[in-house]
């Protein structure tokens, strides 16, 4: 093992007999694998992924340099590199890398991880042949994710068989309809059978129509959700699905209808709400006057019960004390960041104008206030603000709108597509219904998916 100076893997006195090509761009997207099974019991976190950019070069002699161009930094005990160069597989502890020689701890932004291969036998003839690089990242709780493997690795160390799922994977799998911390509407339907809705936070009766319902197959809160006025509902009719509650529930006031099994980790309060599947409370129940729970459906609670006196005893026998319940755990994604201008400009995307079908948008925000005809097929980007379309009247607009640091603010007929937004979707005009559709119905190729 050896020291090398920061100019070695690039250029240097053995020179190099060839490259992997082009960058290496592995995007291993924070948050983890998106993980929307119900478990029965608790889970453990989903692993934070790092993203990372390097690329490899290989020396006429056999060695081995692994730039980190950019992206986090990954502990020394998180990763796991062999290098196979024909003879043996060497592991992480045959690396050294700039500055630190073999005591490295950490391989950040400018370090590279070079393999130097043993002194040729004397007599020895002909070029060693080409090394091969395995490089494995390790999460705390044990899972393997594969980061990179070369071409016609000869297969002595197992390649893992888990990879970390993308963003837009996870997107497109499942469904993904709005994601960020708040979701205020005040249109008249949220209509998405199939689809989920992932709120970074939690919901109260302020932040909808109060006659409107959100008619998703699965919807998390990551926070309490508060529906005291109102009839507006949570769940689809159509295709119901769960609802998943981070916190507490309350359904008082209001006649309104809940779809689906619903799991709330935290108390439940329930008056005048109609229950369409089961209910499993990890916390207490408290029970109003006038309930209505379908026939086949069940509360199972883990708490205390409380119920006015003389309470209906068909209601209390659909409530079940458990020890435990089923729990759950949020979707684990972190929201990825942009691309690079370049990429957005290669592909016809403009840093603004009149809002217009087909229109690609990629700068630091973007707004229409003034009415425009309906635009359809239009992909939004924000880089560090907000989308603002208000003003639309009677036209509406379809497509994708992702605003990684901002929200997004919407006033109009219609809106179809699909909207992920840190600071969370508001829907600012009565009357407006907004659609799912799958990403895949504006951007059909993916290798032109904008995040």
């Amino acid at each position: 093992m050896i020291q090398s100076p920061k100019t070695q893997p690039t250029e240097n006195d053995r020179g190099i007999a060839e490259s992997l090509g082009p960058i290496l761009l592995i995007a291993v997207i924070a948050l983890g694998i998106g993980v929307f099974t119900v478990a029965l019991l608790s889970q453990q976190a989903a692993p934070v992924l790092p993203s990372i950019t390097f690329n490899v070069t290989y020396g006429n002699d056999g060695s081995v340099a692994i730039r980190h161009l950019g992206g986090d930094s990954i502990p020394r005990d998180q990763l796991r590199i062999y290098i196979d160069d024909g003879a043996a597989v060497h592991d992480i502890r045959a690396l050294s890398t700039n500055g630190d020689g073999a005591g490295w701890t950490a391989w950040g932004i400018g370090d590279i991880l070079v393999y130097t291969p043993p002194a040729s036998s004397p007599g020895a003839t002909g070029a060693p042949p080409k090394a091969e690089v395995l490089m494995v990242y390790s999460d705390r709780s044990g899972g393997d994710y594969l980061v990179h493997v070369s071409e016609g690795w000869r297969g002595r160390v197992p390649v893992p068989t888990t990879k970390p799922e993308s963003f837009i994977d996870f997107v497109i799998d499942e469904n993904v309809f709005v994601y960020g911390n708040v979701l205020r509407f005040s249109g008249d339907s949220v209509y998405g059978p199939g689809a989920t809705v992932i709120i970074t936070g939690g919901l109260d009766t302020a932040d909808t129509n109060l006659g409107a319902s959100i008619a998703v197959s699965d919807i998390y809160f990551d926070g309490d959700v508060a529906l005291n006025h109102g009839s507006a509902g949570l769940g689809s009719t159509e295709e119901p699905g769960s609802i998943y509650v981070n916190g507490n529930l309350e359904l008082w006031s209001g006649a309104r209808e809940i779809y689906g099994d619903v799991y709330v980790n935290g108390n439940f309060r329930l008056k005048d709400a109609r229950i369409h599947g089961n209910v499993y409370v990890d916390g207490d129940l408290t029970l109003g006057w006038t309930p209505w729970i379908a026939d086949d459906a069940r509360i199972y609670y883990t708490g205390g019960i409380t119920t006015p006196d003389y309470y209906n005893a068909g209601i209390l026998a659909k409530c079940i004390h458990r020890a435990t319940v089923p729990g759950f755990k949020m979707p684990d994604k972190d929201l990825p960041a942009v691309k690079s201008a370049d990429w957005y400009a290669a592909r016809g995307y403009v840093s603004g104008g009149a809002l217009t079908s087909n229109m690609k948008v990629f700068a630091d925000s973007y707004t229409s206030t003034s009415w425009r005809p309906t635009a359809t097929n239009v992909v939004i980007i924000a880089r560090t603000g907000d989308i603002t379309i208000t003003g639309m009247g009677g036209s509406g607009v379809t497509g994708v709108f992702f605003a990684p640091n901002g929200k997004v603010t919407f006033n109009g007929e219609f809106f179809e597509g699909v909207v992920i937004a840190r600071d969370g979707f508001f829907v600012t005009s009565g009357g407006t219904d907004v659609t799912f559709r799958n990403i895949e119905e504006y951007i059909s190729n993916p290798n032109d998916y904008p995040f």
